[in-house]
């Protein structure tokens, strides 16, 4: 979907639309990295004096690199889908079919006047913390950012935040307390313990508040850079040098910047950047755009989305999980009829899992019944090796369900933890006039 978060839903603050150089690099855990870029104060994107940035983080710090499919399913069959009850706040459920536990963690109450909706922001955008210590949410009925305990899951607090749009909230991939984001023309580090709110640098170039795009696909994996876009301008903004390093008049979204920082990706032409926004290369996809997250692996950052066709050059690769190399531009099939599974369903990709780099988890929507192969489920699936592991069914109908007032709030969005031992969704529960969070904790999430 093209379409972000906040097109769908007025709530009660102001959205936009939404769903190599410079020394900042990130490693991939598998090959290592070198540091990012460090950061002062310095003069602001639009002249002003920003306050600065910490200095980059210089790698997302992968450790321990694990088998996230250890233990479990990882055939092709259909394993059709039997009923379970939904269970109460707190309680935990196994999937009959693949083995996994699922506990559901909020119980939201029905509102007659707005979809009584609390999930997660979206499949690109990382719920936890760096040490996953807290968690975020969002309530559509509120219309609030809500924070939770990130092992608990007992609720916290509503966050004082006005982002951009609901899903343009980044976690600090190495400072558990600092969220970043756009606020009006403000680039802001918030300090969720204290909330308070730290101004980096106004965008005093943009006649309106900047935002990330329609579908925004994180930031760099040592949070020091972002794609911003206003008014016809696209720009990439680096916090720890306090400085934008390129701007140019492009009809499209922003750059998404891909991990390593040194590269960046533009989701409507599907063209491959340098920092100063020169295209070195286009990946051969129809929709660029499609449901897809960046994510590095081998030492490379890779795009993997969901394809339904040929690109318009000819490249066949289609599948609910496709990986593109941004360095040059090849492309494989991890879940699709090549490798033997069936014609992608509607689907979600999350790269999140940043410490457990190329992983990718994937929530497919696909028929109701959960009779089929990817009807329903939630796949693990690792881009390096191909290996492909079934988490269980989030039992949510998406776009199909037919009691929510925008049925779009049903999709799952599935997201990992950052060591990618749990991960969060949405669901309806089986065409439920209510969306509650649950999280599936796999056989290696140590509380």
């Amino acid at each position: 979907m093209r379409v972000g978060v906040a097109a769908m839903i007025l709530v009660s603050f102001p959205f936009h639309a939404a769903c190599s150089d410079g020394g900042s690099s990130t490693g991939d855990g598998r090959t290592g990295g070198t540091a990012g870029s460090g950061g002062a104060a310095g003069t602001g994107a639009g002249g002003t004096t920003g306050v600065g940035a910490s200095a980059g983080a210089g790698g997302t710090g992968a450790g321990e690199l694990l088998d996230l499919c250890a233990g479990l399913v990882q055939d092709k069959e259909a394993h059709p889908m039997t009923e379970l009850a939904k269970p109460a706040l707190g309680e935990v459920v196994t999937d009959a079919e693949f083995g996994t536990t699922i506990r559901r963690i909020t119980a939201v109450a029905v509102d007659g006047g707005n979809d009584p909706v609390i999930k997660p922001m979206y499949s690109t955008i990382s719920a936890w913390n760096a040490d996953e210590s807290r968690l975020i949410l969002f309530s559509v009925a509120a219309g609030e950012h809500q924070l939770y305990d990130g092992k608990t899951y007992q609720f916290m607090k509503a966050l004082d935040i006005s982002p951009a749009d609901i899903e343009q909230v980044y976690w600090h991939t190495s400072e558990p307390d600092i969220l970043l984001y756009v606020d009006g023309k403000d680039f802001i580090r918030y300090h969720v313990g204290a909330g308070t709110k730290e101004v980096v640098t106004t965008f005093d170039f943009c006649s309106g508040g900047p935002s990330a795009g329609s579908d925004p696909l994180f930031m760099s994996w040592d949070s020091n850079r972002i794609g911003l876009t206003c008014d016809d301008q696209v720009f990439i903004y680096d916090i720890g040098q306090n400085t934008v390093l390129a701007r140019k008049t492009l009809d499209e979204n922003p750059a998404q910047v891909a991990p390593s920082g040194t590269l960046a990706f533009l989701s409507d032409s599907g063209g491959v950047t340098d920092p100063q926004l020169n295209v070195l290369r286009t990946l051969d996809l129809l929709e660029p755009y499609g449901h897809a997250s960046l994510s590095r692996v081998n030492g490379h950052d890779t795009w993997n989305g969901v394809v339904y066709d040929p690109g318009p050059g000819g490249n066949e690769d289609i599948g609910l999980l496709v990986t593109w190399d941004l360095a040059d531009g090849t492309s494989k099939v991890v879940i699709g009829p090549e490798t033997g599974w069936p014609y992608p369903p509607t689907g979600h990709i999350s790269g999140m899992a940043y410490r457990q780099p190329g992983w990718m988890f994937v929530s497919s929507i696909g028929d109701p019944s959960g009779a089929g192969v990817l009807d329903m489920e939630n796949l693990i699936a690792d881009t390096s090796t191909g290996k492909v592991c079934r988490i269980g069914r989030h039992r949510s109908w998406g776009k199909e369900n037919t009691r929510l007032a925008e049925p779009y709030w049903a999709e799952p969005h599935t997201v990992p933890s950052p060591r990618g031992t749990r991960a969060v969704f949405g669901s309806d529960w089986g065409n439920g006039d209510t969306v509650d969070t649950y999280v599936i904790e796999l056989p290696g999430y140590k509380p």
